[in-house]
């Protein structure tokens, strides 16, 4: 009894203190203000959060059952949703519960002092069109509450606020003219409540703006704007109490499963925008878009992954738990569209919505990383994409949270899911296999198509053209690919320091006196789109630095650190492998990691992609660092083999660029812009699943009919480092329409114009012939118009160069 008189006083004087409070707490941009009720006027605070007493809530709410009493009896088969605490007795507690799978809702109170509980509403709500009284404030009478009315399962959380009697049941909705954004904040005095509210013509709940703040008189039933800042997020934090006396008063729930990103192993998505506060954790993404622009986020914790347009991706639960809810959520317009939710075996849930297919129902029980939907853009979408929530038991608030293979994610950064179907990883490699249109023989330019499969899915994939010199196979530099097997030493290398022979069919570096040995040869590396580097190499030496490595994407080759470029760098002295960034010829550290290395054969490659800036190394196949730079090197004309005191020698160098489908179009005759220029061709193919599990290669032979040259004389290609065209795309942002592309050749050529999405995928391209030193306009409206709002990138090359444009359409 002692311990209830003393809770009643705290609560009394917290009260009696706060009640002159009119301090509003806002946060926008990251910035903290103060808003003054009585004037409007806001003030700039140059504090943090821990360093103000705020205070969310006039009276202690809670989100989980315990925070009542760990003997409060919930109904059977339902979870706690939410508990309001009276603030007149500290024993007395009214709280909303939720059928566990089912749309079911019931309000009870309850008084510890004699445990007793009375229902004061109950609903079956199969179709979930019921509001449900969620309690979130008292009201100067003890009698009464304040409610809001929420459709559970669905975006329309806020849905009016209500004065509930406990006495008699009678409910009575206040007369508000406006639709708002999130639960209202109470008075310290609990006779006006502050609003948030939007500018947008549409409300959108799940994606809108909450740029408004209104006061709202309960008694005059008047509204009044206090704050307006058009087209930026603000956050209602609370008043400030000015006292170390604040106690906390809504008790969060934040989930301690552990969850994964929610989609296929080894598949990378891009954050395209994050929650409302922003997230703060530690993350561990493996790339960086680029696309994005800062803002636009959600008003509460949610998280948007994009995905191909169309892509149909897999949807995988990131826990294991049942389904509570498969179905439209809202309609396929409006709301979450096709919504999966799953309760998880703490009470808690994780929302999946707008996809294009579900896969599950409900009462359905899951395991992590089951398929449960196909992605898509059902409901307040504008473009595919996974939207994901984590929530508070019951399906109560968003809460923050963390996948245990991504960290916390943010706008404009990539994650690689590592989430598996239970336990099993993948370790299948998968397949890729090459066909031409027309058959082996062709007589000039030609299709080759590529067959690729996986058992789950294949997410890289690269392609190589080679042309037969007597009995050797190289490749036009000049269109980016490149191609020695070491019988004999080719002319189109620069030697600098070192000894550089062949040796039984390997490049073998012998001189273990210079610590910069450099071998040279012209790349162009202009595509914009990813590349794969690839190598083997043996170390002879058994002692010393055993250093070896490449540089790629070199724009100075003469130069001792190659000018601007990336080297990978091995060391046998200490088991690591090295990034090493060259700018202005100095060499910068970016990045290291463990590798096994010894004197027995080892293949390597490297992937880089010049439009993310994501460097990833692999040895025998197992990937082994990967690193993103945030200002990604993106165009090189030489790599470069270098040494450091070691006797090595290299094999079977080869340089493949990246395809985006499955089919290339492979140009050949004797232009020296063309991909064959021999009689003899060949086309290679080489694919990484979602695992990260690499192809054996596929080839395909081919004979140009039209050719007749096969002798050993080596094309000098290297006139090709030129960027001999220049674009401009207009207007940009476009709504698809009049939409232009103007661009200027500086020699006639075939010019190849493709629309690519933000995932690389080419949705759209086209082969247009160019006059020499004359403007070339097509209109793109009729391909542009069926697409959706989002990123895309026009990207136009001829023979001897090309440039990507990033486009906006909304």
């Amino acid at each position: 009894m002692k311990n209830t008189t003393l809770k009643a006083l705290l609560i009394l004087l917290f009260y009696i203190h706060i009640s002159e409070a009119q301090e509003l707490i806002i946060e926008k941009n990251q910035q903290l203000y103060s808003q003054n009720i009585s004037n409007s006027d806001t003030v700039l605070l140059n504090k943090n959060k821990s360093s103000l007493a705020i205070t969310s809530a006039m009276d202690v709410i809670v989100l989980q059952a315990y925070n009542i009493s760990r003997e409060l009896d919930i109904t059977a088969n339902f979870d706690f949703f939410q508990g309001l605490q009276s603030p007149f007795n500290p024993n007395v507690w009214i709280y909303l519960e939720r059928e566990q799978i089912g749309g079911a809702f019931k309000l009870q109170k309850v008084d510890l002092s004699n445990k007793k509980q009375v229902t004061l509403q109950s609903k079956t709500n199969n179709d979930r069109k019921e509001i449900a009284l969620k309690p979130i404030g008292w009201t100067n009478d003890a009698s009464k509450i304040f409610i809001e009315g929420i459709y559970l399962d669905a975006a329309e959380e806020h849905e009016g606020i209500f004065i509930y009697d406990i006495q008699t049941n009678h409910i009575e909705k206040l007369p508000i003219s406006f639709k708002y954004t999130s639960t209202p904040l109470l008075s310290p005095k609990r006779d006006y409540f502050i609003f948030s509210g939007s500018t947008d013509k549409k409300l959108d709940y799940l994606h809108g703006t909450s740029d408004l703040i209104y006061k709202y008189d309960i008694e005059q039933q008047t509204t009044k704007t206090i704050y307006r800042s058009e087209g930026d997020q603000v956050q209602i934090l609370g008043w400030n109490v000015n006292s170390k006396t604040n106690k906390e008063s809504i008790h969060n729930q934040k989930s301690n499963l552990s969850y994964y990103l929610p989609w296929d192993f080894g598949k990378e998505n891009c954050v395209s925008r994050h929650g409302t506060p922003g997230p703060t954790g530690s993350h561990s993404p493996v790339g960086q878009c680029g696309f994005f622009t800062p803002g636009g986020h959600h008003g509460y914790h949610a998280i948007d992954f994009a995905t191909s347009l169309s892509g149909d991706d897999n949807v995988r639960a990131s826990a294991a738990g049942t389904v509570s809810f498969s179905g439209i959520s809202g309609s396929l317009s409006s709301g979450y569209g096709r919504l999966i939710i799953i309760r998880h075996s703490d009470g808690t849930r994780t929302y999946y919505a707008h996809n294009k297919t579900l896969l599950v129902s409900q009462g359905q029980s899951v395991q992590k990383g089951q398929v449960i939907a196909l992605e898509g853009t059902t409901g307040g979408s504008t473009g595919d994409h996974i939207h994901f929530e984590w929530r508070a038991a019951g399906g109560n608030s968003s809460t923050p949270g963390s996948f245990v293979d991504a960290g916390q994610p943010r706008q404009n950064y990539i994650y690689r899911s590592q989430n598996t179907f239970g336990s099993q990883a993948d370790t299948q490699a998968p397949t890729t296999s090459i066909t031409a249109n027309g058959g082996t023989i062709q007589s000039g330019d030609f299709t080759a198509n590529y067959t690729d499969s996986d058992n789950i899915a294949v997410t890289r994939r690269f392609y190589q053209v080679l042309e037969k010199y007597g009995n050797n196979w190289y490749a036009n530099r000049g269109n980016g690919f490149f191609n020695d097997n070491f019988n004999v030493f080719y002319s189109g290398y620069v030697q600098g320091d070192g000894d550089w022979s062949i040796n039984n069919n390997h490049l073998l570096q012998s001189n273990t006196t210079s610590d910069n040995t450099k071998l040279n040869t012209f790349l162009s590396q202009n595509s914009g789109l990813p590349y794969l580097y690839e190598f083997s190499a043996k170390v002879l030496s058994t002692n010393g630095p055993r250093k070896f490595g490449i540089h790629i994407m070199a724009d100075s080759p003469d130069q001792s650190q190659r000018g601007n470029s990336y080297l990978i760098w091995f060391s046998g002295e200490d088991n690591k492998v090295r990034v090493y960034e060259t700018i202005n010829n100095q060499l910068n550290f970016r990045a290291i990691d463990d590798v096994p290395l010894d004197n027995k054969w080892a293949n390597y490659k490297i992937t880089y992609s010049p439009g993310f800036g994501v460097l990833e190394v692999f040895r025998n196949n197992t990937s082994i660092l990967k690193w993103t730079d945030p200002s990604p090197i993106k165009n090189g004309s030489t790599i470069s083999l270098r040494t450091n005191k070691t006797n090595i020698e290299f094999d079977d160098l080869k340089i493949y660029k990246f395809r985006a489908n499955n089919s290339t179009e492979i140009s050949a005759g004797s232009e020296i812009t063309k991909d064959i220029r021999r009689k003899n061709g060949k086309i290679k193919s080489l694919v990484r699943d979602a695992a990260g599990n690499w192809s054996t290669p596929g080839n395909l032979d081919v004979t140009i009919s039209s050719l007749t040259r096969q002798n050993s004389e080596i094309i000098n290609d290297t006139f090709l480092n030129n960027d001999t065209i220049k674009a401009n795309v207009f207007p940009n942002p476009t709504d698809g329409s009049d939409l232009t592309i103007s661009y200027q050749s500086l020699h006639k050529s075939h010019a190849s114009i493709s629309i690519i999405d933000i995932k690389g995928s080419v949705l759209k391209s086209f082969i247009k012939y160019t006059e020499e030193g004359k403007n070339t306009s097509i209109d793109l409206s009729s391909y542009f118009g069926s697409l959706g709002d989002g990123t895309y990138f026009i990207k136009i090359n001829d023979d001897r160069g090309s440039q990507v444009i990033p486009i906006i359409k909304r």
